[in-house]
Formats: structure tokens, C-alpha cells, sequence
């Protein structure tokens, strides 16, 4: 690809008026040249445009906003904490529904594979020491259901 000779576009600094080349990444808002003297100024004014644009009724400002967020917090005691059904307060019997019973059941080795259960494929196969598809699809049966367990903090089903 042949280049063309076009000059690049040039800029005079907002604080020190010597002409610099624009980076096309930021166009009309590159307003500075990279001197440590006119960072300093671009990050002043740049501040300046902020705290003016936040004197009024902006963002953060003032006790109103404390006011407001507290009185929400109020409203919602319990937002940020996990409900108790997460925490796993039913009973300690483990239930499989029967929809998930067959799911389990029919489900193919086949059907079922993407990497990271082919990753647990491999884990199970390794530590069992069986290679049969249905071997490992019953590992895998009983491992889910042990995990179901774990996660809804109920007693864990014996091996079979």
C-alpha cells in the first residue's frame, strides 16, 4: 500500500502555543501537547471544567445525596445480603424432582460434551480408572447430585 505524502494535522497548545501533531484517536479534544508543563495544565483545566460542571446539582455533591442514599437503604435493609433461600435453610433431605430425575437418566454422554465436560470426563476417567461411557455417565450422575447437595447445604446422598 502505497502511502501519500499528507502532512499530518498540526495543533497549537493551549498553554504554551508551540504546534504539535494531533493523535487522530482523540481529534478536536486533543487541545495539549505532551510537555510535563502542559499536562499539568491540561489535567488543571480539566478539573476545573468538573468541579464547575458539579457545583450545582452534579454528581456527588453535597449532603443531599447522603440524605437520599441513606433513606434508600433504609427502605431496602436486606439489598446487599444473600436471602435464606440461598443459604440452604430447608430441610436436610435431599430431593430430586422428577423432571431432573429423567433429564439425569436419558441424558447421553454424547449429547452432553463441550470442553469443560470433557475435562470432567477426563478427571472422572483418571481417577476411577474406567474408560465405559456408561460408567462415567453414572460418575457423572452421582457427582452432579452430590454437588447439588453441597450447594443447597443438605445431606449428601450416599454412593450406590
Amino acid at each position: 500500500m502505497k502511502q501519500g505524502n499528507r502532512s499530518k494535522p498540526l495543533r497549537r497548545c493551549a498553554h504554551c502555543g508551540r504546534q504539535f501533531v494531533i493523535n487522530p484517536r482523540l481529534g478536536k479534544r486533543h487541545r495539549f501537547c505532551s510537555r510535563p508543563a502542559c499536562a499539568r495544565a491540561s489535567r488543571r483545566t480539566a478539573q476545573q471544567r468538573w468541579l464547575k460542571r458539579s457545583a450545582g446539582k452534579g454528581h456527588f455533591c453535597g449532603w443531599e445525596n447522603v440524605a437520599r442514599v441513606q433513606e434508600w437503604r433504609e427502605r431496602h435493609p436486606q439489598y446487599w445480603k444473600r436471602t435464606r433461600r440461598h443459604k440452604g435453610t430447608r430441610s436436610g433431605k435431599f430431593r430430586l424432582t422428577r423432571k431432573l430425575a429423567a433429564v439425569l437418566r436419558y441424558a447421553a454422554l454424547q449429547d452432553t460434551i463441550d470442553t469443560r465436560l470433557a475435562l470432567e470426563i477426563g478427571m472422572i476417567s483418571r481417577l476411577s480408572g474406567v474408560a465405559l461411557q456408561d460408567a462415567i455417565a453414572r460418575e457423572i450422575r452421582a457427582t452432579m447430585l452430590r454437588g447439588h447437595a453441597i450447594l443447597r447445604g443438605q445431606r449428601i446422598p450416599r454412593a450406590r
